[in-house]
């Protein structure tokens, strides 16, 4: 398939109220959530990376702050859908997407994306599953509804007591969906991203989920050490697997959970990546990275 290239893809999830949104934890005001996605923003302008930074918007965020985004938007900073469920239309709904039927899914997906188009008075083509809740129906449902890439969380999740949580056996590097299987590759024409995680085994969270260079950790060389670990982990695994496209998924909230320093500190260590590796690096949101696998014949 030819030489691999590293593609930047940084991503925040910009989540409803903590109030309205049972089990996620979002911003406790919507000024909080501006400042930390403008925060965000800077950070990644100044590396000139606007092209690898994408804000991932709950309905309910894009109802609450159109401008913003829309100014964002027009600035070429990506935006993506990321509902949170069981703060959609808060209370209407009490579990996370994967529990619900398939028809459940289909209906509660076309209202997110009624309520995004209408705030934001365009379209998205990239879906992130909440917790990365979902069923073996579900890529089937966002292929049907028009969706072009479906971000999931990193290989290697097992929580015990939610199926669909569970990521064991996902191939981490771009790839088709699978029709009947949430954790293999198939023949859809739905790129499947995951997100980057630890895959040597030294570093969780919760005891099911490998750990990931998310900002919510102290601002410390500790945690600096560790997302080092990841990224050249991640990096050294798709070279020795030779896929010829190698996403650096990372990301964070709209919470001031998420320490600027440690956001900027990943953004330098991953630019770098590219020297590190004698490789290109190539800043690219979601949609950037799928026209490369069409490109490279994985679509």
């Amino acid at each position: 398939m030819g030489e691999s290239k590293i593609f930047l893809s940084a991503g925040f999830d910009c989540e409803p109220l903590e109030a309205k949104s049972p089990g996620c934890g979002g911003p406790a005001t919507w000024q909080e959530s501006e400042k930390q996605v403008l925060t965000i923003a800077q950070i990644y302008r100044e590396r000139n990376l606007v092209d690898a930074c994408s804000f991932n918007l709950t309905p309910e965020a894009a109802r609450a702050q159109p401008d913003l985004y829309k100014s964002l938007h027009d600035e070429g900073f990506y935006i993506g859908l990321q509902p949170n469920i069981p703060g959609f239309r808060f209370p209407t709904y009490d579990r996370k997407l994967g529990l619900y039927s398939a028809d459940e899914q289909r209906d509660i997906i076309r209202l997110c994306l009624d309520d995004f188009e209408d705030a934001m008075g365009f379209t998205t083509t990239t879906y992130l599953p909440c917790c990365g809740s979902r069923s073996d129906e579900t890529a089937s449902i966002l292929f049907e509804l028009g969706f072009e890439v479906f971000i999931q969380s990193g290989p290697g999740r097992y929580p015990k007591d939610r199926p669909d949580m569970i990521t064991v056996g996902l191939f981490p590097f771009p790839h088709k969906a699978s029709r009947t299987h949430r954790c293999l590759a198939g023949d859809l024409d739905l790129l499947v991203i995951p997100n980057t995680v630890d895959v040597t085994g030294k570093y969780s969270r919760y005891g099911w989920c490998p750990g990931d260079p998310r900002p919510e950790a102290p601002v410390c060389e500790e945690t600096h050490a560790m997302y080092r670990d990841i990224i050249d982990s991640w990096l050294e695994l798709g070279l020795a697997m030779g896929v010829p496209i190698i996403p650096l998924k990372v990301g964070g909230h709209n919470t001031a959970r998420g320490a600027a320093a440690n956001i900027a500190y990943l953004a330098d260590y991953c630019l770098e990546a590219g020297d590190r590796f004698g490789l290109e690096l190539v800043p690219a949101s979601p949609l950037d990275i799928r026209r490369e696998a069409e490109r490279v014949g994985i679509l």
